[in-house]
């Protein structure tokens, strides 16, 4: 009897997964550092034009940055913890503050400069029309009738 011992790590298998993942639905970029906070976004499709809605709770829509740039959709922004009194007990911190950014790679078949935002109880939602594929034009090519000379004989 042979036993085979399988070696598998956990952490690579879902790097894999999210490279695979990357590969077919395009890369999404998350600029993240030990002060910066990651913001939730869904990305979907909603007659025939593309749409990223990101959950902002607290921010005010004149302090959101939305950029496009090399077919990258950035969103920045900001949250401010409120002052606490000295009598403040707090119990509980789980709301985070601070700087947030995401970066999402957007497909190339968009129009960038037709971009629409719209805030909402705390959502920004973020609309891109799809362009719209060229589609075959056909066309009847005219036969030309071409009348044969005929050779005289010598």
């Amino acid at each position: 009897m042979i036993r085979t011992l399988v070696n598998m790590n956990p952490t690579s298998e879902a790097r894999t997964f999210e490279e695979i993942f990357e590969q077919l639905f395009g890369a999404q970029t998350r600029n993240v550092s030990p002060a910066t906070s990651t913001l939730p976004i869904d990305v979907l499709e909603r007659e025939g034009n593309l749409v990223i809605r990101a959950a902002v709770p607290g921010i005010e829509p004149s302090d959101l940055e939305i950029q496009i740039e090399n077919n990258v959709l950035t969103i920045r922004g900001e949250t401010q913890n409120e002052a606490e009194s000295k009598e403040d007990k707090v119990y509980r911190r789980e709301v985070s503050y601070g700087a947030f950014s995401r970066s999402v790679r957007l497909p190339e078949n968009l129009n960038v400069e037709a971009v629409s935002a719209e805030f909402k109880n705390g959502i920004v939602s973020i609309t891109l029309p799809r362009v719209e594929e060229e589609k075959p034009k056909a066309f009847r090519v005219p036969v030309k009738t071409v009348e044969t000379q005929s050779i005289p004989e010598a």
